[in-house]
């Protein structure tokens, strides 16, 4: 059977690679009125797509390696590595 959506024959599914971490410091998008301190818990609000302090319905995922006051609207997170249910 010729596949129409990608012009091969026989139809074959196209696979592409991702590459995810669960451990490491990156730079993640924070909610701008978050005041984060180093070394302080975050938790990642799942509606607003940032990182914020922890609090019901946030998923537990590290702590901030710098400081993010009121404005900044991102933060160096190390991720922690485990796999968590929201709080």
């Amino acid at each position: 059977m010729y596949c129409e959506q990608y012009g091969t024959w026989p139809c074959q599914h196209i696979i592409r690679r991702v590459e995810l971490s669960t451990t490491g410091v990156f730079q993640l998008p924070k909610a701008s009125a978050a005041v984060l301190t180093v070394g302080a818990r975050v938790a990642w609000d799942n509606t607003a797509k940032e990182v914020t302090s922890p609090a019901v319905g946030r998923f537990p995922i590290g702590v901030a390696v710098e400081a993010a006051g009121n404005g900044a609207i991102s933060v160096a997170v190390r991720l922690d590595g485990i796999a968590t249910a929201a709080a």
